[in-house]
């Protein structure tokens, strides 16, 4: 079996340890292959080094086509090698890495008792404590290449008290690492769902005990019915509530028509789906 995440992370280094003891995270457990922080930001870095090296390839097909118009193919051709074989080198050296080279920072978290540590480049490393986290958003989804499952891309946002949030996760091909135990992907998910359970469920039902109503974003739910930006309905009309395997939420009522919103946009998904289930038995679930 292929185990493309069981990868050896480094022991937190002496950044990691400070930023955990100054952020009171206990215990030290274990570390995760799992990416943290902006990947957007660094392909981009990628692209803007990339221009330079095509626009010199690009210039370098110029000479052999002028070397082929005045002295013959038998001259010209062979000059092709040169500019295809920089271009491939740079592709090579640019976007692939053998998969024995070390994890970067960005590529692992610590797991502590209270917390996750990110670490970063030059000496920094960002705490994130469970008990500053005040929602999590999740996105979860399944990439196809015509027709044919490619893996699963896992991403947690957790919002922190004044500070934007850190997202980790990662890809996985759940065809060759069939078994969660075998990914540390999808174990180090499965603590950051149990964490937002632990957090945001209780005080939800407590608040629905009391009659209040529990906002997820811009839907929300309460003993009597749920609120949605089109109106409020009560539970008797609502006609179906569906989590559908592309990810997407859909609420259909008989007053306030249908309602449709991606998992990862509603904040804190898994306790409003416990809800859900709880307050509307018949809600359905449909994973691919």
């Amino acid at each position: 079996m292929e185990r493309i995440d069981r990868v050896t992370v480094p022991p937190p280094d002496e950044a990691a340890t400070r930023a955990a003891r100054e952020a009171g995270l206990g215990v030290y457990l274990r570390g995760f292959r799992a990416r943290h922080g902006d990947e957007t930001r660094e392909l981009r870095v990628r692209g803007r080094h990339a221009l330079p090296v095509l626009l010199l390839a690009a210039a370098g097909l110029a000479l052999p086509a002028l070397v082929t118009r005045w002295a013959g193919p038998g001259l010209g051709i062979p000059l092709l090698l040169v500019p295809f074989g920089a271009l491939g080198w740079f592709l090579r050296r640019s976007f692939r890495r053998p998969p024995a080279a070390p994890l970067r920072p960005g590529e692992y978290v610590y797991l502590y008792e209270r917390g996750l540590v990110c670490p970063g480049g030059a000496g920094a490393a960002r705490a994130v404590p469970w008990r500053s986290v005040t929602a999590m958003h999740q996105d979860v989804t399944r990439t196809y290449v015509n027709g044919g499952y490619t893996g699963t891309h896992y991403a947690y946002r957790l919002l922190t008290e004044g500070r934007t949030g850190v997202t980790v996760g990662g890809f996985l091909n759940e065809e060759t690492v069939p078994r969660p135990a075998d990914s540390q992907i999808r174990e180090l998910a499965q603590i950051v769902l149990d964490e937002t359970v632990r957090r945001a469920l209780a005080p939800a039902v407590t608040a629905l005990e009391a009659g209040e109503r529990v906002a997820f974003g811009e839907v929300a739910l309460a003993g009597e019915g749920i609120a949605l930006p089109s109106g409020s309905a009560p539970w008797e009309r609502v006609r179906d509530v569906e989590w559908r395997g592309d990810g997407l939420v859909v609420v259909r009522t008989a007053g306030a028509g249908r309602w449709a919103r991606e998992a990862k946009d509603i904040p804190d998904f898994p306790v409003f789906w416990t809800l859900v289930r709880e307050l509307f038995p018949q809600a359905r679930e449909h994973r691919r």
